[in-house]
């Protein structure tokens, strides 16, 4: 018997735990920035730094609480049945819209901002805001004047980066109106990003390197962004994608082994750049194939062959049964291609094209 099948899924579990890895992955990037402004600064200890401080460790927080709400949401969906529909598809949104906040959040606290602070450690603007109070108490002497009101809105300024660059432009003495001050402000923050862009894009290039995504999917990533905020979301994005599908992988090979298939991913799994997709095969010493074809449009396709009558079955329904009890993976769709009760004759394997969603 020869059995082929397309299967249409969702793995929201697995999708979760990559995007809790792929978030924590980013507070080495805080730790790594507030490691340099306590080298860089460590004789100044000022107000201005230790609001630096305060800022990157605030925001090592802030992404820590979003993880951690993220796993609490991954209960109450496993909690969740998906007999009750209604209930089920609220859950199921309520944690798509927390993996885009969480997203969103990471690529902003590690993006623009991270970089802003990074930019004023390299060009020596940390160490300069020292004596930025000191030249606004000259105003009291009549040496500069800013408008109070305009301090005020300047210390309320929730980017610290930008909130020092302002506070250095009002001490310069050129502007008086807050609206003016923080135009200047801003154009030395862009100048900043874009001086650090091209560092922070190989650096992100490495990263997703690293994290084994296709050369084909960097260029897009890199590319289509034209902001560092655009290129971190994206390039979260496409790690995350990465770990979905190796950790599928890893949940086929551990459910298709419980069968007793014996698996050679040094051998029988290749990775096509070219259609984006990983496919393995796995051999039973009694002759029994499987095949896998896993892609990352939330579908993969598997075909059992060698097996007489009905046999198959026997692999195919447990294994199918581990895939949703043991690792979460909801079954959307699935599609019988090719279903031969008959003795395989001929074991070549005919890949079948079929359109994504």
């Amino acid at each position: 018997m020869s059995h082929q099948t397309i299967i249409s899924y969702e793995g929201i579990s697995i999708e979760i735990q990559a995007q809790c890895e792929t978030a924590a992955a980013s507070l080495c990037k805080i730790d790594k920035t507030l490691s340099k402004i306590q080298e860089t600064a460590k004789t100044l200890r000022t107000e201005e730094v230790k609001e630096y401080e305060r800022y990157l460790n605030n925001a090592k927080e802030e992404i820590k609480a979003k993880i951690e709400d993220f796993k609490k949401s991954l209960e109450r969906y496993r909690n969740a049945t998906t007999s009750k529909a209604a209930e089920y598809a609220r859950t199921v949104e309520a944690l798509r819209r927390q993996a885009d906040e969480l997203t969103s959040t990471v690529a902003t606290l590690t993006g623009s901002k991270l970089q802003a602070i990074e930019a004023m450690i390299r060009d020596g603007l940390l160490s300069e805001g020292n004596g930025v109070f000191q030249r606004m108490k000259e105003e009291a002497s009549g040496f500069i004047k800013i408008d109070e009101s305009a301090v005020k809105r300047i210390n309320a300024i929730e980017d610290v980066s930008l909130r020092q660059l302002a506070l250095a432009e009002a001490s310069k003495g050129k502007h008086e109106a807050f609206d003016d001050i923080l135009a200047a402000a801003k154009k030395e923050y862009e100048s900043l990003l874009e001086s650090s862009k091209r560092g922070f894009v190989a650096e992100t290039i490495e990263e997703m390197r690293s994290g084994g995504v296709d050369e084909a999917t960097i260029n897009q990533v890199i590319e289509g962004s034209s902001t560092i905020d655009e290129i971190s979301e994206r390039a979260s994005a496409a790690i995350t994608d990465e770990r979905v599908r190796k950790e599928t992988l890893k949940v086929i090979i551990k459910s298709i082994k419980a069968r007793g298939f014996i698996v050679d991913t040094r051998n029988n799994l290749k990775i096509d750049r070219e259609k984006n997709v990983l496919r393995l095969v796995a051999l039973k010493a009694s002759g029994q194939r499987a095949e896998f074809e896993i892609q990352l449009s939330g579908k993969f396709m598997y075909r059992f062959d060698g097996y007489e009558g009905q046999a198959c079955k026997k692999d195919i329904e447990p294994f199918m049964s581990d895939l949703a009890s043991i690792y979460d993976i909801n079954v959307l769709h699935e599609e019988v291609i090719w279903d031969n009760p008959d003795k395989i004759q001929m074991q070549q394997y005919q890949h079948h094209k079929t359109k994504t969603n």
